[in-house]
């Protein structure tokens, strides 16, 4: 009888055992996978709200040539080429911010870069010198309101 029990608690502490170590493993293994989405999402965001970043630059960038273009004359070739590189841009940023709206939780920061990308919309709209470094100066501080906001929630 004294052999049975000793028997059976071995079992008992040999099963408890197992079943502590199968715990402690899946808690390891939940926290593992949980800080690698982490920084999956993270490194995920910061590509997107780089690479919108990047493209906005770019498009205001050639936000100038048609304004250049436009003043020395608007029915010449170079002006059309400038509009044309203008619109390609401005669908690259699109592209960008929708990679953004896809990649964010925040609908704050979403419409920050919404704000960024219209306010370099509007540089095309300048009718002088003057407008157009002010609409420029305005989508530069735009898109730094994005950039701050996108840090924030890379931080986080």
């Amino acid at each position: 009888m004294g052999g049975a029990l000793t028997s059976l608690v071995a079992v008992a502490g040999t099963l408890l055992g197992s079943f502590l170590t199968f715990l402690f493993q899946r808690k390891a293994t939940d926290r593992a996978e949980a800080f690698t989405w982490r920084r999956l999402t993270r490194e995920e965001r910061l590509a997107a709200y780089s690479g919108f970043a990047e493209a906005v630059v770019a498009y205001r960038r050639a936000q100038y040539d048609p304004f250049h273009r436009g003043l020395e004359d608007r029915d010449s070739p170079a002006f059309v080429d400038a509009k044309t590189e203008s619109y390609h841009r401005r669908m690259i940023a699109q592209q960008a911010l929708f990679r953004v709206r896809l990649v964010t939780e925040d609908p704050g920061l979403f419409q920050l870069a919404e704000r960024a990308l219209e306010a370099t919309r509007l540089v095309a709209e300048a009718t002088d010198r003057l407008s157009l470094e002010d609409s420029v100066e305005q989508a530069k501080q735009a898109l730094n309101d994005f950039l701050l906001g996108a840090s924030e929630c890379i931080r986080t």
